[in-house]
């Protein structure tokens, strides 16, 4: 029998007249419309009441509802407290720009320009989510949830690689990007801010938004046509931190389905690293406000006030203040036994983690930024960017960000660093298939980027996202991305990063990237069998591979450097948690 055409165009048409008549005639202003005549206007409970909010339509086919937010700003006597439920608001609210970015000094990330680098940006009130959604009738489509890299200190949801415009349409997916606290703001645990709530108490306040996020997308995502029970949650550097993060935690079971983790380990602070560190944190503002005039002063000032005075002393404080001065070793969430149970590698070994089918990847030349980082690169961050984004590859020389004294040191530096990366995500790779048969590992290594880019950079840290995102910097977009465009590699680029959103969009349906008759080369599960293929390798020849790394490798790597240049790579390995072993498992 046929259906009544309740949805043909002239009907809608003639409706939608209607509506924009009456709304008109009570004062209210239109609501906005996708070309099909579907509402952008979306209305979701809050505390008090609903909330509304209107979207456009996007690029590549897609609409967008930017800068939503998912919790009560973090402001005042909220900072440094578990994120509140968000209050309702009065009125439509226009989601067509994105929200500020979280409090942070200025970097390559989140907002980068190069007159704000290391200068207080953003702001507290910022923890707002954006979503993608292709422009058709699809519903209860899957959801890539979006963790933002940036060591924890640094980034945004908003940035130009994370637009989840190209990956919603290609994927027919829903895409939803997030802020979160970072810096001291999102990581700060003492004992002078407990006042007996767990979630307060914690000092995972990033960890924590991110739940956050996890639980309005399962109570409002089906509203933008997502499945709230097929949420993929994915994260590079330390958004892949936060996402084992998220696997770690028992307040996150039932919030994740599955896991896209790149170039990120799940390690994790301990409770006296945190104290230590937000201690010393609040020994510098006293002295910067006053209170003493030494580290000595400053400490014996503080154990003489009460935490109460403490907690108004910081909440007191502007934020810029606080964004100046987070420690440089925050990393990752603290074990606080609520949020955070245990050791994130002992949580692994025991299997005390919630087991979601999961892809892990890498790039090939991850120990370019960190050793770079290290004080390889002469050049300074306003340098390399005005390098990378105003200057022709052509008139660049690797001079020109590398040392020059360090050149010859620098290729066998960054490429033991890199093999001691890898070695780690196979080694976890290891311990998890003996405990799910769903883990997924890949190797990015596509680094034909315009000369002196390929030998300065390589596969860099991060290099495979905007093949994730399909996201290839326009002619007006300034980013760190940009070295590695040319038109002559444009067709590898794009034909690589759509064969790669394939696999992606086809895991997040069914935890298996595979697809019948794709023409794609079948991606293997992990395998501790010798022979067995078990590594996708993202380049310009897509293929799979049955190899392994170990232990040897690295040491084979490390032989060939003197032995201060040893010292110096060992010291990077330590920095980074990463354990140089060969994981203890018995391959057949």
């Amino acid at each position: 029998m046929k259906k009544p055409e309740i949805f043909s165009r002239p009907l809608v048409s003639y409706l939608l007249g209607r509506r924009v008549l009456v709304l008109l005639i009570m004062g209210f202003s239109a609501v906005g419309y996708t070309e099909d005549g579907v509402s952008l206007l979306r209305s979701l409970p809050a505390v008090g009441g609903y909330a509304q909010l209107e979207g456009v339509n996007d690029s590549y086919n897609t609409l967008s509802w930017r800068g939503i937010p998912f919790a009560e700003a973090p402001v005042g006597d909220l900072r440094w407290r578990a994120p509140r439920d968000v209050p309702a608001w009065e009125g439509v609210r226009d989601s067509s720009q994105f929200s500020a970015i979280c409090s942070q000094l200025g970097s390559f990330f989140g907002d980068p320009n190069p007159t704000t680098f290391d200068q207080p940006i953003g702001e507290e009130d910022c923890l707002y989510l954006n979503i993608w959604r292709p422009q058709n009738t699809s519903a209860d489509l899957p959801v890539l949830f979006w963790i933002h890299g940036g060591s924890n200190i640094k980034g945004a949801g908003s940035e130009h690689l994370y637009n989840g415009a190209a990956f919603a349409d290609k994927a027919n997916a829903v895409v939803v990007t997030v802020n979160y606290r970072v810096g001291s703001f999102g990581w700060f645990s003492n004992s002078a801010l407990s006042e007996g709530d767990l979630g307060d108490d914690s000092g995972n306040f990033a960890t924590l938004d991110l739940i956050k996020g996890l639980q309005w997308v399962r109570d409002n995502i089906g509203q933008f046509g997502g499945d709230a029970n097929s949420v993929t949650i994915a994260g590079q550097s330390a958004g892949c931190i936060n996402a084992w993060g998220l696997l770690q935690s028992p307040l996150a079971v039932n919030l994740v389905d599955r896991m896209l983790c790149t170039s990120g380990l799940p390690v994790v602070s301990s409770a006296a690293q945190g104290q230590q560190q937000s201690t010393d944190v609040i020994n510098t503002l006293l002295i910067e406000n006053g209170y003493a005039s030494s580290a000595a002063q400053a400490e014996e000032f503080r154990l003489n006030q009460t935490d109460s005075w403490i907690r108004t002393f910081l909440r007191a404080l502007p934020a810029e203040a606080i964004a100046r001065h987070t420690p440089s070793g925050i990393r990752s969430h603290f074990t606080d036994g609520y949020v955070i149970p245990e050791d994130g590698y002992t949580s692994l070994l025991l299997g005390n983690y919630n087991k979601v089918p999961m892809i892990l990847g890498n790039t090939k030349d991850e120990g370019t930024f960190f050793v770079g980082d290290a004080g390889f690169y002469s050049a300074t961050d306003a340098e390399i960017w005005d390098l990378v984004n105003s200057q022709n590859p052509e008139s660049v020389a690797v001079t020109d960000v590398v040392a020059a004294e360090l050149v010859p040191l620098y290729r066998p530096l960054h490429r033991t660093l890199s093999l001691a990366i890898t070695l780690t995500v196979d080694n976890i790779c290891r311990y998890l298939s003996l405990l799910q048969d769903d883990v997924y590992r890949y190797d990015f290594e596509w680094d034909n980027s315009p000369k002196p880019w390929d030998e300065i950079f390589g596969a860099l840290h991060g290099m495979d996202l905007p093949f994730l995102f399909g996201n290839f910097l326009n002619a007006d977009q300034a980013d760190l991305t940009r070295f590695m465009i040319s038109a002559e590699n444009q067709f590898q680029r794009e034909a690589l990063s759509d064969d790669f959103i394939q696999y992606v969009a086809q895991f997040m349906r069914n935890g298996n990237p595979n697809r019948l008759f794709d023409r794609l080369p079948y991606w293997y599960q992990w395998s501790n069998f010798w022979s067995a293929k078990k590594r996708l390798v993202l380049d310009s020849d897509l293929r799979t591979s049955s190899e392994d790394f170990w232990l040897s490798d690295v040491d084979g790597a490390l032989n060939e450097l003197s032995a201060a240049q040893r010292v110096e790579v060992s010291e990077i390995i330590n920095d980074l948690d990463l354990p140089l072993e060969d994981a203890n498992v018995e391959y057949q």
